[in-house]
C-alpha cells in the first residue's frame, strides 16, 4: 500500500482503498451539491460516504453527526473534520475541510462579482424559494433518519420531548436544551453500564 492509499472496511465488510484526491473529490462533491448546509449536508454526506461509497456505516455517521451538532462551530466544517479524521486521520480532515468549504467560497465570489444584481429578478427569487422548500424536506428527513435510530427506547423519547417542549413552549435556547439532554443521556449509559470498579472481579 502507497503513502497515499488507505483501505477502510465499509458497511459491506469489503476493504475500500482510496487516495487523498479521492477523499478531496468526495467532499468537494458534497460542498457542491449541498443546498441549504449544516443539517442539509447530512443527506448528501450521507448518501456519499454511507451509501456510494461504503466508506463508513450507518453507526459510524449517526455517531459522528451527533457529535458534530452539539460542539461550537459549523456543522458542515464539524462533520467534514469528523469524517475526514475517521477516514484519514488529521490530514484526512483537513482535507475533507478543504473540499467541503471551497465550492462554497468559489459560488459566493462568483455571485459577487457577476450574479448580485439579478439576485432580485422574480424568476431568481422563485428559484431559490423553491430551493428552501427542497431543503425543508432534506432536514425532516434528517429528523426522520436520526429519530429512527436514536428514539428506540421510553426514556430517549421522553427525552426528545422534554427538548421539544422547552425550546418551542418555554422558549429556552437550544443550547441548554442540548447539554441538560446530554448529562441525562450520561446518567441513563452510566446507570445501565455494568459496574467497572477495581475489585469488582475479586
Amino acid at each position: 500500500m502507497t503513502s497515499t492509499e488507505h483501505q477502510h472496511r465499509g458497511a459491506d465488510g469489503a476493504k475500500n482503498p482510496f487516495s487523498f484526491v479521492q477523499l478531496f473529490w468526495a467532499f468537494f462533491r458534497i460542498g457542491l451539491f449541498t443546498l441549504g448546509g449544516g443539517l442539509a449536508m447530512a443527506t448528501v454526506m450521507r448518501h456519499e460516504l454511507v451509501l456510494k461509497r461504503r466508506w463508513i456505516d450507518d453507526d459510524e455517521f449517526m455517531a459522528e453527526m451527533s457529535t458534530a451538532t452539539v460542539v461550537p462551530g459549523a456543522v458542515a466544517v464539524n462533520m467534514a473534520y469528523l469524517q475526514g479524521r475517521h477516514l484519514r486521520g488529521r490530514a484526512g480532515a483537513a482535507v475533507a475541510i478543504l473540499g467541503t468549504v471551497l465550492p462554497s467560497f468559489c459560488i459566493i465570489l462568483l455571485v459577487t462579482w457577476i450574479g448580485l444584481p439579478y439576485f432580485n429578478h422574480p424568476r431568481v427569487a422563485a428559484f431559490f424559494k423553491g430551493c428552501a422548500v427542497a431543503v425543508a424536506g432534506q432536514l425532516a428527513f434528517v429528523g426522520f433518519t436520526f429519530g429512527k435510530r436514536l428514539l428506540r427506547n421510553w426514556r430517549n423519547i421522553l427525552v426528545c420531548m422534554a427538548g421539544v417542549t422547552v425550546v418551542a413552549v418555554l422558549r429556552v435556547h437550544p443550547v441548554w436544551a442540548i447539554l441538560v439532554a446530554g448529562g441525562l443521556g450520561y446518567w441513563i449509559c452510566r446507570a445501565d453500564a455494568p459496574s467497572d470498579r477495581l475489585g469488582d472481579g475479586s
